[in-house]
């Protein structure tokens, strides 16, 4: 009965190992997206028992540079990748992590899950060492279109991010930042359809969804239509933003 209960123990407990400019700059550039970390942690902390959270990053540049002060409420475990010369710089951070896992699960007998969020196909083996050799659970994280179907292949288990929520505010943002473009274009006139087709071209992101989004913030009151007049004979139907209710939902940051 005592094995059960440590087999059981051992099951859950997890080291957490975190490519970070995979997932900063994917969620940056695909979905307009910063990651919630905190809620991440929090979701994991449901289900597993944290041993550490092992961030991994080349913080040098001044976008992810920024993220450090959030990243450092959620672990004390935070790897600079950027400072080292020997590797080529975009495999450094990949290459330290790698390291890390392989020191990770050689000294510790005591961990039976190892969560990885990395979407590069280079994690492929040693995920695959983990399941199959070392017997371990092993769960991958990834962002959605960005992750290698080959990692999917060997995980035990695999998570896709953003999840809906996070979309939605990342469609709500594309729709704000459209609107404040046009405000300083007088040429360009904000018609329902005119945004749609703005945002999903600028985005490249499906127009059903772009429009979903669109008509989710007219009825919570954050976009609203007007009728605006072309000349003296001609009015059009244009979308506008209140934007005191947009910056008090934190959608949008001046500047």
């Amino acid at each position: 009965m005592l094995n059960i209960f440590r087999s059981l123990a051992r099951s859950k407990r997890a080291m957490v190992f975190v490519d970070y400019e995979y997932w900063f700059y994917s969620y940056k550039n695909k979905y307009n997206l910063r990651p919630d970390t905190a809620a991440w942690r929090a979701e994991l902390e449901k289900q597993f028992d944290i041993e550490d959270i092992m961030i991994f990053a080349d913080f040098s540049s001044p976008g992810i540079g920024e993220e450090l002060v959030k990243l450092r409420n959620i672990t004390n475990t935070i790897i600079e990748t950027g400072t080292a010369t020997q590797y080529r710089k975009k495999d450094m951070t990949d290459f330290v992590m790698l390291d890390y896992i392989y020191q990770n699960v050689t000294s510790r007998n005591d961990v039976g899950t190892y969560i990885i969020f990395t979407g590069d196909g280079h994690f492929q083996s040693v995920v695959k060492y983990l399941v199959q050799k070392r017997h371990k659970k092993v769960v991958v994280y990834g962002v959605t279109d960005t992750f290698s179907k080959r990692l999917q292949g060997v995980a035990s288990d695999i998570r896709l991010l953003p999840d809906e929520e996070e979309l939605n505010n990342s469609y709500m943002r594309m729709i704000v930042s459209n609107l404040a473009h046009v405000e300083t274009k007088a040429n360009i006139i904000p018609t329902f359809w005119g945004t749609i087709e703005a945002v999903s071209k600028r985005n490249n992101v499906p127009d059903d969804r772009v429009k979903a989004t669109l008509l989710r913030m007219m009825a919570n009151g954050y976009v609203f239509q007007k009728d605006f007049s072309i000349n003296s004979s001609k009015q059009v139907r244009i979308v506008a933003a209140d934007w005191k209710k947009i910056k008090a939902a934190g959608l949008y940051d001046e500047g």
